[in-house]
């Protein structure tokens, strides 16, 4: 028996030692405190020994504390030697949750929009069903699973602000087939009975009474949350509130009368929406909470025993003298002070760390919206990477999967590539994603813009390079012309200095101080000319590279982050394509609804 044992926390051996060091310490402090032989009279020792050895008789007390230590060690280690075979039970009141993802759960009857309300009551409901296994489907023309049936809500969260009617490949309000989903879902689980909860602003009794009288029989309940109001709203889309073939706007009411009758045929209720949680609560009190079922599995399931309670009932006799003498009263302030001195945070942390992964504690920072600490805690490089792009960090988003493997990975790859501006690696990753997938439309157009933005920048370093060869030729041709002007002024000063020569020979009367004043008048003129013409020059030069650094540069740097933003980010394209591709591999798809929000 005791071959097969194991410690699955062996760390906390390291106290016994630690208490054994402690009391051999105090009890040499104890020893040193009771020799009075050097320090009291002969005549009065017998009496202090006498006292002593009543004091000696009690030393027992550390050595029971060290007993009571070490198997309270032992207990912590977690240990564990025998297994015994155990039957695996699933709970009946496992809870599906259906949400109605057509068109009109865009309507605007109720603020901000009949889905971001649905939103808000799932994320209530979760709080209050902690220990419940849920899944999400979402439904429209067809329905969908988005998580299997769960106790870890976090799951569910990540997952729910993707969820938009555009995902959906066909639109209606085909709530058969989420009944028929539903009960699937919990049949594959081994689920006894189960609950199903449609959240829905329209349920048809015609529509799902076969399929609901059959879940009723299989003993599932359905029930229905009722999202909207009896006189409805218009439907907002990008070009306006939806219109009908006849152009007239669609308003879409909601008829509790006939959500109740469906719920009916289910064995459920059906509430309307609330502004507070009477709704939620009501639910929740109906939602059949049934026996547990064993599930007849294939072989037994054999599971270790925790023995380390038994170690935990061993110590007690140890720690009774502790109560005895008040040393637990005074023991508990000290606790309660160590424990406040704790920091919350680090507190929260701690606690979290032993209910949830690194991953849920990092999927519950990313759902607060800090994607840039979400990405340092996730483990997962998949969610690092989305974590890392969407807070704007692209180089980090490829070094948390250098080596893309899946057509998504490739797609993401692309993306932050492009956001870095290394084009032509974007559409080598977009060519790899497509050679997987020639269908990913998001891929397609991504690699559209890809290829449309490096032709505008080739075609902007061929107007760069021509720019600057006019420049060339213009500053060449502008210096020949600067020295043939030059040699023409310096000929024309040349003749006219000679002309003043036969002047100064012709009047010899004139004074020395005249001729040199009409020289230097001259030679400034000449200089002025010289000067009039290079800076003609230099203005036209600066013109030249004014025009080519502010017109056709800001223009270029325009256009080319205008094309990088329309890369597509698009959260809920996973989604989409998933959905797409699950709607095409089924052999019997729906038909087109008349109804088509």
């Amino acid at each position: 028996m005791f071959s097969d044992l194991q410690l699955q926390q062996p760390l906390w051996l390291l106290v016994i030692p630690t208490a054994f060091v402690l009391i051999l310490w105090l009890q040499k402090r104890t020893a040193d405190a009771q020799d009075w032989s050097e320090v009291c009279d002969p005549e009065l020792l017998p009496l202090l020994k006498q006292q002593g050895a009543q004091k000696l008789k009690r030393n027992w007390l550390p050595w029971s504390l060290f007993a009571a230590v070490i198997l309270l060690a032992v207990a912590a280690t977690q240990p564990v030697w025998q297994k015994q075979p155990q039957p695996v039970f699933k709970q009946s009141d496992a809870l599906v949750l259906a949400l109605d993802l057509s068109a009109s759960m865009h309507a605007t009857d109720l603020k901000p929009s009949r889905l971001q309300r649905a939103n808000f009551k799932i994320k209530d409901l979760l709080k209050k069903l902690p220990d419940t296994e849920i899944a999400l489907i979402v439904y429209a023309g067809d329905a969908f699973a988005v998580t299997p049936l769960t106790e870890d809500s976090d799951t569910i969260l990540a997952a729910l602000p993707a969820m938009t009617p555009e995902i959906m490949p066909v639109q209606g309000s085909r709530a058969d087939r989420a009944l028929v989903l539903a009960d699937q879902m919990l049949a594959q689980a081994n689920i006894q009975g189960g609950n199903i909860l449609l959240v829905s602003d329209e349920v048809s009794p015609a529509q799902v009474a076969a399929d609901a009288s059959r879940i009723r029989n299989q003993g599932r309940k359905i029930s229905i949350l009722a999202v909207g109001s009896a006189e409805g709203g218009p439907i907002p889309t990008e070009y306006g509130f939806l219109r009908d073939q006849q152009g007239n706007e669609v308003i879409v009411t909601m008829n509790i009368g006939l959500m109740a009758e469906a719920a009916g045929l289910g064995g459920g209720q059906a509430q309307l929406i609330r502004v507070d949680d009477l709704d939620i609560d009501y639910l929740i009190a109906g939602l059949k909470s049934g026996e547990d079922a064993a599930v007849n599995v294939d072989k037994d399931i054999e599971r270790w025993v925790a023995e380390g309670p038994w170690f935990i009932l061993l110590a007690l006799p140890f720690l009774l003298p502790l109560f005895r003498r008040g040393l637990f009263n005074l023991t508990l302030p000290i606790v309660v002070i160590a424990s406040a001195g704790v920091s919350q945070p680090a507190h929260a942390d701690w606690w979290q760390g032993l209910w949830k992964t690194q991953n849920q504690q990092a999927a519950e920072i990313y759902q607060q919206g800090d994607k840039s600490a979400a990405a340092e805690l996730f483990t997962d490089p998949r969610w690092k990477q989305l974590s890392h792009y969407e807070s704007g960090d692209y180089q980090q988003a490829l070094d948390s999967l250098p080596e893309p493997e899946t057509v998504n990975d490739f797609y993401n790859h692309a993306n932050s590539l492009a956001k870095l501006g290394q084009l032509e690696k974007a559409l080598e990753a977009y060519d790899k994603a497509l050679a997987e997938r020639p269908d990913f439309d998001d891929a397609l157009h991504n690699r559209k813009l890809v290829e449309e933005l490096l032709k505008q920048q080739e075609q902007q370093q061929q107007s760069d390079d021509q720019n600057k060869k006019d420049k060339s030729d213009q500053q060449k041709k502008d210096e020949k012309q600067s020295g043939q002007d030059s040699q023409n002024d310096q000929s024309n000063a040349s003749e006219q200095s000679s002309d003043q020569q036969q002047e100064q020979q012709q009047q010899m009367d004139q004074s020395s101080s005249s001729r040199q004043k009409d020289q230097q008048q001259m030679a400034e003129e000449l200089k002025q000319q010289l000067d009039e013409k290079l800076k003609d020059a230099e203005q036209q030069e600066q013109k030249l590279d004014s025009a080519e650094q502010t017109q056709p540069l800001d223009e270029t740097e325009q256009s080319n982050q205008q094309m990088l933003n329309r890369i597509q980010d698009d959260p809920a394209g996973l989604w989409r394509r998933k959905f797409i591709y699950q709607y095409r591999q089924r052999s019997e798809q729906p038909a087109e609804e008349d109804k088509l929000w």
